[in-house]
């Protein structure tokens, strides 16, 4: 068990590994590795932007704030928009992919993930849901945003919220698990 997931079951009759896990292992060591870089580095430095792009696999706006440590796992698997911040201690688990538009703030601590386990099947089987995150949306500190979720456009997750539904444009979400608390007047 030295490899990152190496899973074989008990009775030793082979790999039953989630196959789609399979896939994206090697993505998730890269990106694993980038991470490692960018936590170590300022964001001043010039090599932060370069390490970011090779992380996203794709040029980043000079308006995409990321404040390390920052974590993800599949890099490759995430779009970032332009006009983003995206404070320190995030972690972000990406294999069922994350799509972040412009303008979105994300607070300290957030953690997003797109990947669950199965009820029945928890060291084999895995559960994938997009979570996209609209434009203008403000996500606050030690939130937690579950697989599955858009969050609208100019919407808000209060501080320690755990969303696990969608949430609508224009609203105010707070609790665990996150209900609405207001609509916001446009």
């Amino acid at each position: 068990m030295n490899r990152m997931f190496d899973l074989i079951d008990a009775t030793g009759s082979g790999d039953k590994r989630d196959p789609r896990m399979r896939n994206v292992e090697a993505e998730m060591i890269r990106s694993h590795e980038l991470c490692l870089k960018i936590s170590s580095k300022k964001p001043t430095d010039p090599d932060y932007k370069r390490l970011l792009e090779e992380l996203f696999q794709c040029e980043i706006d000079d308006s995409v704030a990321i404040v390390s440590p920052f974590y993800c796992d599949c890099g490759c698997r995430m779009t970032i928009g332009k006009n983003i911040i995206i404070n320190k201690g995030a972690t972000i688990l990406s294999p069922g992919k994350v799509v972040i538009e412009d303008n979105v703030l994300i607070g300290p601590e957030v953690k997003i993930t797109t990947v669950d386990h199965d009820l029945h099947d928890r060291h084999n089987l895995f559960h994938f849901g997009k979570v996209t995150i609209k434009e203008n949306a403000w996500i606050c500190i030690g939130a937690i945003i579950c697989p599955g979720v858009t969050i609208g456009k100019n919407a808000v997750v209060a501080a320690g919220a755990v969303v696990t539904k969608d949430v609508e444009p224009n609203t105010i979400v707070g609790g665990v698990p996150a209900k609405v608390i207001k609509k916001i007047e446009v």
